[in-house]
Parts: structure tokens; C-alpha cells; sequence
């Protein structure tokens, strides 16, 4: 599984930083069952509601949602402090994407229209821009690959999000439904190599994730993300010029530079 929740890219004499990562230093012990067989022990039906929700996200020509989200910060005294974020995505397939975050440590901009991706910090003069595959998967693959970054909760943007998250499951189980936001969702919980988490699929008719919660147990101080989500709608009215970048006077373009050593997961 490749969680790279969070998005940045820096270039010479400045930096745009979404939020930080780190790759992960050691393989943490799973349950004895699991390791004895070296095979994954998920639940059947914990599997089978992630290929669900999966392929009915995957599915979908377009899309729109939002997401309020919150994520710790680990201070070299090992503190967390939490910060606050929102998102708001907007995804037209093959080759549209927007995503807007706001947050406590600054906001972001992206932009992909099938032949370039754009990141823009509002806060800043500088924007960095390069050319794209032309279709979204491929495009993620050479963000976080090629670029160094990738946008926030990019997994569930992918045409097989299942396939996205399923590959490093070690084990998971299935928890029951519960109340998120008023929505009933069913509960499921797995554990990575790397991260353990939890994430919540509404319970119908639209197999939707209604909240994920992330734990870097490999980091120190073991960080979180969440994310809880609203507003998905899968008949969007969404405009051309959404997916093109929306850049105020006097902002100077510069390069990307690879920094997927200290944001991605995998």
C-alpha cells in the first residue's frame, strides 16, 4: 500500500510544502498467524467491502467531495501538535483533476488538465508546473515517482483504489457498523507494514468513504492523519476551467525537485 496522504515539492531558493512524511526505518512485528504463514489474515468480509467501495469510486467518470481533515505534527522534543486541514477535490476522468486544501500551515492549489499538474502556494510568488501523462493514474504514478509529491488522499483517485491500498495489508478485520456524521458506515480496520488504519464505507447505496484514520507507527511519536468526509456527489457540474491553473499576476514558475525519500509511503 502506498499512502501518500499528504503533497510536496520543493525547487532551488524556495519550497512549496503541503505537509511532511518520512519512509519508514523498520518492519513492525505483525500477529504470530500472519507471520508464521507470511500471508496476509484478512477478514473476508473486511476485503470484500474495500473492493466494494473501490469499485464504485473507480467507476465513476468524475467526481466531487470534501474532507475535513486533521494531522499531527512531531516536534524534535517528540510533542505532537495537531493541525486542521480542509480539502475539496474535484476529478474528471481521464485527465481532470483539481484539489484545493486549506489549512492551519498554509493553503495549496493543484491543477492537472491531461498535459501538465501545477502546485500553487497562495502564501508565496512561486508556483512549479510540469508536463503529465494523460491519464490521471499515470499521472500519480509520475508525481510521487518522478516529482516527489502527490496529492492528498490520492489512493482514492486511482481507477482501482483497491488495488491501491490492498498491497502491503498484512492483516484486517471487519468491526461492525457505527454512526459518522449521522451516515451508518460500516468499520474496518487493517494493519500495513508501515502504517496501521482504519477507514469507514457508508453502508449504501453509495459505497462511499465516510472517515480514515492513519497511524505512521513506524515514525517516531507514531503521527495521525483523519480525514472525515462530506459531499460526495457523483453527478458534478464541473467547468473546463476548473482543471486549469488560476494564477494571479506576478507569480514566477519554478522546477520541481524529487523529494519522494520524505513523503511517500510504500
Amino acid at each position: 500500500m502506498r499512502f501518500v496522504w499528504m503533497m510536496a515539492c520543493t525547487a532551488v531558493m524556495a519550497a512549496l510544502i503541503w505537509a511532511p512524511g518520512a519512509d519508514a526505518q523498520s518492519k513492525p512485528a505483525g500477529p504470530p498467524a500472519a507471520q508464521a504463514s507470511n500471508a496476509p489474515a484478512v477478514a473476508e468480509r473486511a476485503s470484500e467491502l474495500l473492493k466494494q467501495m473501490g469499485n464504485y469510486i473507480g467507476s465513476a467518470e468524475q467526481f466531487t467531495f470534501h474532507a475535513d481533515i486533521t494531522f499531527d505534527h512531531v516536534l524534535p522534543t517528540g510533542q505532537k501538535l495537531q493541525y486542521a486541514a480542509t480539502e475539496d477535490v474535484a476529478l474528471r476522468r481521464p485527465g481532470g483533476l483539481y484539489v484545493e486544501w486549506s489549512g492551519d500551515l498554509g493553503d495549496r492549489q493543484f491543477w492537472y488538465d491531461g498535459a501538465s499538474v501545477t502546485l500553487f502556494d497562495p502564501a508565496t510568488n512561486f508556483y512549479a508546473s510540469d508536463a503529465a501523462p494523460a491519464d490521471i493514474d499515470a499521472m500519480l504514478d509520475k508525481a510521487v515517482d518522478k516529482l516527489g509529491f502527490s496529492p492528498p488522499l490520492a489512493d482514492l483517485l486511482y481507477r482501482n483504489p483497491y488495488e491501491a491500498v490492498r498491497g502491503k495489508v498484512q492483516y484486517g478485520l471487519y468491526l461492525g457498523t457505527t454512526q459518522v456524521n449521522g451516515r451508518t458506515c460500516h468499520s474496518l480496520a487493517f494493519v500495513d507494514q508501515d502504517v496501521d488504519w482504519q477507514i469507514w464505507i457508508d453502508t449504501g447505496p453509495q459505497l462511499t468513504p465516510c472517515k480514515l484514520v492513519i497511524t505512521y507507527k513506524a515514525q517516531p511519536s507514531q503521527p495521525q492523519f483523519s480525514a472525515v468526509f462530506t459531499d460526495w456527489n457523483f453527478a458534478p457540474r464541473i467547468a473546463e476551467p476548473v482543471f486549469k491553473p488560476q494564477l494571479p499576476p506576478g507569480t514566477e514558475k519554478i522546477s520541481f525537485a524529487p523529494v519522494a525519500s520524505s513523503v511517500s509511503q510504500k
